[in-house]
Order: C-alpha cells, then structure tokens, then sequence
C-alpha cells in the first residue's frame, strides 16, 4: 500500500507531536505519582500513629474507670454476695459516670452474671474464653470485641475479695460518630469492614464515609496510584492502608485508612488537559503544514511523472523542465533531463545493435525480415537475391575461423559498394535486395566480383558463391515463404551444382515430394508394411548360356505416392541419411529369398547394390556376416556391388572395407563401370572381382560403333586383370551375341528379362531356356 508525500509527512509530524506529548505525560505522571504517594503514604502513617494513641488514651480510660469500679466496697460485696439488684445498679450507675457503651460481670469460669445493657444473658458463657484466661493468667485484658455487629473497646479486671471472685469489663462503643470525630484530628478516614464475605463483599461495619461509598473503597483495596483511575475515574481516588488488629478480632474484622488523593492530582490532571489541547492544536498546525509542503512538491512531482510515464512510451521529444524553489527538486529535474539524454542515446545504440550483424555490420535476419515484410505490405516488387558461401564449413575448416570471418567480411563489403540492402542470415549465408531488379547480365558481373578470392597477408581463399533468386510478391508473400523457398533453392544447388537458381514452382514441388519420400519411406522402414518389395533380374552366362545369377532389385509402390523410381528414393535416403535401414531391410529380404529359392532347390547367386555409406559403415558390414551366419549361409552365396563413383569419397576406407568383405570370402563387383572417374589402372588395387559395364554403353552396342570400341577395349583389359565382366543393358540378340564373341563373362537386360518378383521368377525359371534345373545340378554336383 502506497502514500502520498502529504499523508507521509503529516504522519511523521503526527507520531512526533504524538510521542512527544506522551513522554512529557510520562515524566510529569512519574513525578507527581511518586510525590504524592510518597505525601500520602506519610500522612497514613503518621494518621495510623495518631489513631493508634487514641486508641490507647480511650484505654487508659477504660482501665481507670474499671479500677475504680472493681475497687469499689459496695461493689466488691454485692459480687461477694451474689446481690444482683445491687451489682445490676452499681454497673448502671457507673457505666452512665463514665458513659460507657456496655458493662458486664462474669464469674471466674466466664458464665455471665450480669450485663447492662443486656447484651450478654445471665447464666450463659461469654462468647470471648481467650480474654477470661487472659485476665486470670495476667490481671487485666484490653480487647476489642464484635457485640452484635458493632466493634467495642473493652477492658476486663478481675474482682478481689480478697482474692479474685468475679470479672468485670467495660467498653466503648467505636462506631461511625467515634470514627468522624478522629477523622477530623487524623485528616483521615476510618473504615472497620468485616472479613468475612458476604455476596461477594466485605460488609462495612462503621466509617467516617458514608457505607456506599466505603463498601466501593474496601471493595477496589487501591494500594498504588493508578493513571487511569486518577485521570478517567468519576470517584474520588483513594489511597488505602489496613491497621493491625488483635488475634481476637484480626480473623473477624479489619480497620482501614483510606485517604482522598483527588487533592494531590488535581494540577496535574489540569496539566493533561493542558498538553492534550497543545497537541491537538499542534496536530491540525501539522496537517497544514504538511499540505503547504506537499503543495511546493505536488507540481513539479507531477510533473516529472508525467515525462518519466512519456519516456516510458518512448516518447523523448517532450521537454522534462521543472522549475521550483526547493533545490534538490531542481537537482531532481536536472538528474532526469540527464538520465533521458542517456537512455535515448543508450536505446539507440541498442535498436541499432539489435538491426545489425556484429561480424559483418550488414542487418540481420530480424531486421531483414522486417524491412522485406514492410516492402510486401506496400506493394512493392522486389528481387530478394540469396548469396551464400558454398562449402563455408570447409573454408572454417581449412583456413581457421578467423579467416572464415575475413571471408565473410570481405564479401559483406564488396555488397556494400554494390549498394542495394544486405543482410547476413547465418554463417556464409547473406540476402541482399535493390530497388530494381537486376538483368542476367548485372546478376552475372555481381557474381563475379563477389566470387573473387579472398586475399590475406598470409593466403589466398578461393570461394564459389551460390545466387538463388525469389521474386516478390510473385514467388512468396510474405518472409515466411520467401526464406523457406529460398532455402529449397539452396538445398537444390547443393545436388546440381549451378551458380544461380531461380524459383519456380515445379522446384518446390520437387522439393515437397522429396519431404514425402522421406517421410513416407521412414514411416515404410518402421512399420510392418508391403510397399518394399524386392525382384530379381537373371543374369545369363555368355559361355553356356545358362542363368547364372542374379542381380536383387529394390521396388517401391507408395499407397501415396504411387511408384517411386528406386534411383529417386535411394538417393534421397542416401542425403538424409537413413541409407542404413534401407540396405538393412534389403539385405534381411535377400537373405528370406535365398531361402526360398534353396527350399526349391534353385542355386543362384544374388548380387546385391551397397551405396558409399554402406561401404563406410563397418558395422552395418559386419552385422551382414552375422545375418548370413545365423541362417546357415555364407559370404559364397551372395555378391556385393558397389557403384564406381562411390569409390572416390574416401577411397582408402572403401578400400579397407572392400578387402575386410573379400577376406571373409564376398565377391565384389563395381556396378555402372564406365560412368565414374576410375581407370583399369586404379581398379588393379581395388579388392574386386568383376566389374559391370554401364547399360549406356550397352543399349545401342548393335548400331554405334563408339559404344562397340569402348566395350571392346574395356572387355580386352579387364582380361589382363583377371576380371569376370558383366553387361547392362542388353535389349537385342546382336548385342548379347556381339558380346559373347568378344570374351564377355555375363548378360543381362531385357532381352534375356525384365526384373521380376520372386514368385514371378521361379514361373520364368521354370519355362526359360536359359535355365535347366538338371544341368545345374551337375554342375554341382562337378
């Protein structure tokens, strides 16, 4: 919860004045109270002295009057006697002498013998033995006594004749007209009280105050000074003290001195009064004071508010002046013009940094983004141009990162100086825009002025820059797409190699069918499925003219896609890299139709293609021999093929690879020879035992006489190596008889036959001429 300047500053002088006042009361109630319970407590004391001495004034009465009585001859002789009219009228006649309140005479034992008034009846006990022992055992007694509910001052005297005959007392009557009359010597007043509770209350037997208000002082028994009570009660305050008492009447009663000290704090409840108004007048002079102070803060306060609430809107134009009287308000204004100045200047440096790529100070991909969605949204053309360094990873690689970041650099500034908005997206990829879109010419000049090597004290970096180009609003409409298709251009250019892509539809199409392949074939590769099937094309032994393997084929027909070429889904799964379940499920069929075919007791040999990462990858190698192994087969029963170009890759691993396979008894044959980069030179030092002539050499072998040299002289070497040579692509009989007289191991295509699934297979076998089942057994059997 939040308070105003005003409501702070008025509670600050609030509880100042506040405490301020309650010390002072504090110290000046300390003061007084103790002086006047000091005062009080002296004059109850010297109030107990003086009561206490007349007390024994009136005792000293007593005694004398009794003497006199128990002295008396007559007296004595009526006791002796037992003369009651005569003891009843010498009781009489004395007791009125010396106005006593009552008179009595009891025999030794106690028993009464008469009493005036008749307070106490003849012939019964008197109620008070301790004081008959008292006066036998010591010769007199002085008492106070309770006689029906009044408190008496007795004394008793034994009656000699010659020895002690009878007991007589006297006493004095101590009620409330005894008690006014010591109040007025004592300055004090007197309150005799019963002990013994009566409906929750000490019943008051005689006061010098009226009872109501006596029965209220013994009820509250006040033996301190209470601040409450002296300032907010509606009753005099007293101070009260309890006098000692003799055991015959301390369990029976109790006398108190009460003292008014309503007297001794009338000043200073005047004084409370005095303060409080003080204060009060000093509280509402607070309030203003603090309202006319807040008032010299509440405007130029505001009016900071309302500038720093405009900063925050981003808003710096608005002049942040505030003119006051009071200096650190001045101090204030001149601290936030201070700190505006700083912040717009630290915002823009910042805004600027968040465009900017720091490396090239080109924009970045935000900004980018921004700048092309806002030309769309004004409808402008534009022609986004995508730049990107082929092979930046090698360049980082290769050269070190800081001559990578030189690279990007240098090219990042021949942009500038063409002009035109550029931005750096990420590593080697830059995107650059100008007003008018650039004809093929000018597209060709920049290309070839950013795609001059980079030179450095220290070397030379050769670079190759790739354009992909898409037109605005034509080829995308917004930046999602644009970037999105700019990448499948780029994605393109890394399979065909062209320097300048531009965007067209059938390219995204292409690309959007190679994201189903490879969607669809994993999902295929993960599921129990029959879209993955396998056939097998016969190959015919040019020597007998026989069957003399085969080579497995993958097919592949889509429930979505429909048929997909095994060129154009191989290759794809090969760039994402899951060539390794492909070939796995490839070889796992194989090996069950190897199975089948020995279950019919067909003994061919299937050749099976492995890609470049197949023969990279040993494991994938080694769990072939343990598949073979584990279904009683073994490296005899099936060939490997593997195409020419993917020798070249990393050639010392194919190689290493290769000759592991042959070590463990695999036939490798190189498949598309002719095509690749390789020579019968290099073959010489690959493990391989035949090699495959590539069909386009083949298909036309009747009619062009180019095809009919390069067969024969590659069939002419490959003698000299020692090496088995099979042929693709045989669609006539002269091919397949051209080939047989120049010394060619095997055939296949089809003329001999189209590749078939397995069951289609062993219906050709079983009708072909090329195959005869008993022949085959003999050679065996040979």
């Amino acid at each position: 919860m939040t308070i105003t300047f005003r409501q702070s500053l008025f509670q600050i002088l609030f509880f100042g004045i506040f405490i301020t006042a309650s010390l002072i009361l504090v110290n000046v109630w300390t003061v007084t109270s103790k002086t006047a319970f000091n005062q009080v407590t002296n004059n109850i004391e010297v109030a107990n002295s003086v009561l206490e001495q007349l007390l024994q004034d009136r005792s000293d009465q007593l005694l004398s009057s009794a003497k006199v009585l128990t002295d008396d001859f007559g007296f004595k002789q009526a006791v002796a006697t037992g003369d009651i009219p005569t003891i009843h009228s010498a009781l009489q006649n004395h007791g009125q002498r010396i106005s006593s309140d009552f008179m009595v005479i009891t025999d030794l034992s106690g028993m009464v013998i008469e009493s005036q008034p008749g307070y106490f009846s003849q012939d019964t006990v008197f109620p008070y033995p301790n004081i008959i022992e008292n006066v036998l055992e010591e010769g007199g007694s002085e008492d106070a006594i309770i006689v029906e509910g009044s408190l008496y001052q007795v004394i008793m005297l034994p009656v000699y004749a010659p020895g002690p005959i009878a007991i007589a007392g006297m006493g004095f009557l101590n009620g409330d007209a005894f008690l006014t009359q010591i109040k007025a010597i004592i300055q004090a007043d007197i309150i005799v009280a019963t002990k013994q509770v009566v409906n929750g209350k000490h019943v008051v037997l005689h006061s010098s105050l009226p009872h109501v208000e006596a029965q209220r002082i013994t009820a509250d028994s006040q033996q301190t000074l209470n601040w409450f009570d002296v300032t907010f009660s509606r009753n005099s305050p007293y101070l009260t003290r309890e006098i000692n008492l003799p055991e015959t009447l301390e369990k029976q009663v109790s006398i108190i001195l009460a003292v008014d000290v309503s007297s001794h704090f009338k000043n200073f409840t005047q004084l409370q009064f005095n303060i409080l108004s003080i204060s009060l007048l000093a509280i509402a002079g607070s309030m203003l004071l603090s309202m006319f102070m807040a008032s010299r803060l509440n405007k130029p306060v505001a009016n900071l508010v309302i500038a720093a609430n405009k900063l925050a809107e981003g808003n710096y134009e608005k002049m942040v002046q505030v003119d006051s009287k009071l200096r650190e308000i001045n101090e204030l204004s001149d601290a936030f013009i201070c700190m505006k100045d700083s912040i717009q200047s630290r915002e823009k440096r910042i805004l600027q940094q968040s465009r900017l790529d720091m490396l090239t100070r080109l924009y970045n991909r935000r900004y980018i983004e921004e700048l092309i969605q806002q030309a769309l949204n004004n409808g402008d053309a534009i022609q986004v141009i995508g730049i990107n360094i082929n092979d930046f990873r090698t360049i980082n690689d290769l050269y070190g990162y800081s001559n990578g970041d030189f690279c990007i650099v240098t090219i990042a500034e021949r942009i500038k100086r063409w002009g035109g908005t550029a931005a750096r997206l990420s590593g080697g990829e830059l995107v650059w825009f100008a007003d008018e879109p650039l004809s093929d010419e000018q597209l060709e000049t920049f290309h070839t002025m950013l795609e001059q090597p980079v030179a450095t004290q220290m070397l030379v970096m050769p670079i190759r820059l790739v354009f992909t180009i898409v037109n605005c609003p034509e080829d995308a409409s917004n930046t999602q797409d644009l970037f999105r298709r700019m990448n499948i251009l780029l994605d393109k250019s890394e399979h065909n190699g062209h320097w300048l892509l531009n965007f067209t539809a059938e390219v995204e199409q292409r690309y959007l069918r190679r994201l189903n392949i490879i969607t669809e074939l994993k999902e295929v590769l993960q599921s129990e499925q029959s879209e993955l099937s396998m056939v097998y094309q016969p190959k015919v032994d040019l020597k007998s003219g026989q069957v003399g393997g085969l080579e497995a084929l993958i097919r592949w027909n889509s429930q979505r896609l429909g048929f997909v070429p095994p060129d154009e889904f191989i290759e794809i799964a090969e760039q994402a890299g899951f060539i390794e379940q492909v070939t796995g499920w490839v070889l796992n069929q194989v090996v069950l139709d190897i199975l089948a075919l020995r279950a019919q007791e067909i003994y061919l040999k299937p050749a099976v293609n492995l890609s470049t990462q197949d023969i990279q990858n040993r494991p994938l190698l080694e769990r072939l021999i343990q598949l073979l192994d584990s279904n009683g087969l073994s490296a005899k029963d099936i060939t490997l093929e593997i195409t020419e170009s993917d020798l070249v890759e990393d050639a010392k691993m194919a190689i290493d690879n290769l000759q592991y396979l042959r070590d463990k008894g695999f036939s490798i044959a190189i498949d598309d020879f002719g095509t690749g980069y390789s020579s019968l030179a290099y073959l010489k030092h690959l493990p391989v035992s035949a090699i495959k002539i590539d069909k386009v050499f083949v298909l036309n072998l009747s009619t062009d006489q180019d095809d009919q040299q390069i067969v024969h002289t590659v069939l002419a070497l490959s003698n000299i190596f020692n090496l088995e040579v099979v042929a693709e692509g045989v669609e006539d009989a002269n091919a397949m008889a051209m080939l047989a007289d120049w010394g060619c191991d095997s055939a296949q295509g089809y003329y001999i036959s189209r590749p078939l699934p397995l069951k289609a297979l062993f219906e050709w076998l079983a009708e072909s001429d090329y195959y005869k089942k008993r022949s085959i057994e003999c050679d065996l059997q040979h």
